[in-house]
Formats: structure tokens, C-alpha cells, sequence
């Protein structure tokens, strides 16, 4: 079952990569078609607008099982082994239950949009909850990479892997 969660993290890792390679092919190609031709499309702001949603958030769960999210480890490098270890396992469960919480509300919104039929509102008028199910959606996956990691701290002690220095 953990290693399922983790492929699932690393597919969707995987697939926020790529959706931040087509944003990038939609917006040149949106800067080409209003600037040279004259002809900006009605899709392509709009369409990277929601893959960046989808990708940002879809690819935090990788970054949880990688531990490549930002942290500040000032005091907890210094802590004992055992105080580290649980301060890791607290930090980790306090990601799963806000994740927790943002699926249920999130989920809320997204359901609501989608009984309402709301939409955009832009040229394209894509209905609204496609965007807003990215929050229940990805947070879910948050949520159970970051239990997984918690069990994996409690299991084997924190993460000794050295860091690599900070450059300015």
C-alpha cells in the first residue's frame, strides 16, 4: 500500500512536470498568435491558468516524499535523534491534517460549482469545479504521502541525509 501511494505521487510528479512543459508551449504560442499575427487565441491564458493549478498542487505530494519541500532547520538540526524523529512525525501529520481539511472544504466548493454550474465567466466559460477539484483531488494525495512518510519516520528514525549548503 506505501509503495502504491508512492507511485501514484511520483505519476502525478511525473505529470505536473509535464503540464508545466505544455504552459510554457501554450504561452509561447499565445505571445506568437497576438504579437506577430495579430490573432490571440481565446484558450490559451486560460488553459495554463489551470494546469498550473493542477500541476502546482498535484506535484506537492512528490515533494513530501522526496523531502525536498522548503524547511527551516535552525533548532531541529541541533535536536537529539528521538526529539527529531518526533518532531518529524508531528510536522508530517500536521501536512496530513491540513490537507485533511482543505479536501473537505475544498471538496465542498468544488461540489457546489459543480450542482450550481458555475463557470469562469472568460471567453472559454469552462465550467468552474474542473479547476476547483484540483484542491480535494491533490490534497487527498497530499495527505496520504505525507501519513506514509510519517510512518516511514516513525519506523526508521528521521532523515540523517545530509543537506547540501545553501549558495547566495
Amino acid at each position: 500500500m506505501l509503495r502504491m501511494i508512492d507511485r501514484v505521487s511520483r505519476f502525478a510528479g511525473t505529470v505536473a512536470g509535464w503540464a508545466y512543459f505544455a504552459i510554457a508551449l501554450m504561452l509561447c504560442y499565445e505571445v506568437v498568435m497576438r504579437y506577430v499575427f495579430i490573432a490571440p487565441t481565446i484558450w490559451a491564458e486560460e488553459l495554463s491558468r489551470m494546469f498550473l493549478v493542477w500541476a502546482t498542487f498535484g506535484g506537492a505530494a512528490i515533494l513530501v516524499h522526496r523531502r525536498q519541500h522548503i524547511v527551516i532547520t535552525l533548532v531541529t538540526d541541533h535536536l537529539p535523534p528521538r526529539l527529531r524523529q518526533a518532531q518529524e512525525v508531528f510536522a508530517l501529520l500536521f501536512v496530513a491534517a491540513l490537507a485533511l481539511f482543505i479536501v473537505i472544504y475544498g471538496g465542498g466548493i468544488a461540489g457546489d460549482s459543480l450542482t450550481r454550474g458555475r463557470t469562469t465567466g472568460s471567453m472559454l466559460d469552462l465550467p468552474a469545479w474542473w479547476a476547483q477539484a484540483s484542491l480535494p483531488a491533490c490534497f487527498a494525495l497530499l495527505a496520504l504521502q505525507a501519513l506514509v512518510e510519517a510512518l516511514r519516520v516513525a519506523l526508521n528514525g528521521p532523515d540523517d541525509t545530509p543537506r547540501a549548503p545553501l549558495e547566495h
